[in-house]
């Protein structure tokens, strides 16, 4: 039932349209039984129609028959209905014969069949109500998406303290320190896209993976001005990131957990390897550098957490984010799916 907890319909509209099944169950008992037994025939009906739907809606499908296990899903099917029509007219007969009945009927076939054509009418019932969960679900699912682009956007707008003034202060020191420094003018150059890429890119959907890629080296770059010691960084990229796109600023926290927990600036063994792969339409990037700071430090974990919670939102479970210390070696490995336009 694991999958059925994470869908937007929220259990008070469930047992509102409960209700009202009962209900209805009960008055069309009612023209033909006393108030106790259609009550009671009522409340069974209801019980097991509520099996049937669950069981097929919220377990079955979500994880037999998505994930391809058909022939266990058909076998579960199969004896799921056995067994509510076998205790459904079984608990129906005793007790009509114990409570209701003039003198004790014997099961027929007719009991079995009409039990049969109104399971199997409510286990078709139960497709529409798993379309139904997976339309509220997805409804959810964008709707925090676009909160959550909200949010991030009001963090930047924030942040922005007159964009244009700042970029426009940053090319006369780019124009003065060109004269005297071009090395300071290409880290100036460097920060000024940094800060352009927050500020105009992370808005949008999606970008190209090149343009992630380059601010990550621009990142580099900048951060490896502060070493004391030069600080060797291998950055590996396996496929054509070109065409590929995805959504913004999904690697850069793996990449400042370097420079944040993995540099000593008085050491000379500070290293980094950095490593992306295209393939078969997913992304594989990873990190690989010294730990001088716990995994379980606070800032660490909260970093990874934010991340987690935004690849949780785009891909639901398709994902796969690893992070873990050997020693002194710190390691995180993220894998997402990717359009390869």
């Amino acid at each position: 039932m694991r999958h059925f907890n994470k869908n937007i319909v929220s259990w008070q509209v469930q047992l509102l349209i409960w209700l009202g099944v009962l209900i209805l169950s009960f008055l069309s008992n009612l023209q033909f039984d006393g108030v106790s037994q259609s009550s009671s025939f009522a409340l069974i009906t209801t019980f097991f129609y509520a099996v049937i739907i669950y069981a097929n809606a919220a377990w079955f499908i979500p994880v037999y028959y998505y994930t391809k296990k058909y022939v266990v899903y058909v076998l579960l099917l199969i004896a799921l209905l056995v067994v509510v029509v076998a205790a459904r007219t079984l608990l129906f007969s005793y007790i009509y014969n114990t409570f209701y009945a003039v003198k004790p009927e014997a099961l027929t076939a007719k009991s079995f069949t009409y039990s049969i054509f109104s399971c199997v009418f409510i286990l078709l019932f139960s497709y529409f109500f798993r379309l139904a969960l997976n339309f509220f679900t997805l409804s959810k699912k964008q709707a925090e998406i676009t909160a959550e682009k909200a949010q991030t956007e009001l963090a930047l707008l924030k942040q922005q303290l007159h964009p244009h003034f700042l970029f426009n202060t940053l090319n006369n020191i780019y124009y003065v320190a060109g004269k005297d420094s071009p090395e300071a003018a290409d880290l100036i150059e460097r920060l000024s896209g940094i800060m352009r890429y927050f500020i105009e890119e992370a808005k949008k959907e999606r970008v190209f993976l090149k343009d992630e890629v380059a601010l990550l080296k621009s990142y580099i770059d900048l951060e490896s001005i502060r070493m004391r010691y030069e600080m060797p960084v291998k950055v590996n990229i396996t496929g054509n990131t070109n065409s590929v796109t995805m959504p913004p600023l999904l690697l850069m926290p793996l990449v400042e957990n370097i420079f944040k927990h993995g540099v000593d600036k008085r050491s000379k063994e500070n290293f980094a390897e950095i490593f992306l792969t295209i393939s078969d339409g997913r992304l594989l990037f990873g990190t690989k550098n010294m730990c001088y700071t716990s995994t379980n430090n606070t800032t660490g974990k909260t970093g990874l957490a934010n991340l987690q919670k935004r690849l949780q939102l785009y891909y639901d479970n398709n994902y796969t984010l690893t992070a873990k210390q050997q020693g002194d070696i710190f390691i995180a490995t993220l894998q997402i799916p990717v359009n390869e336009n």
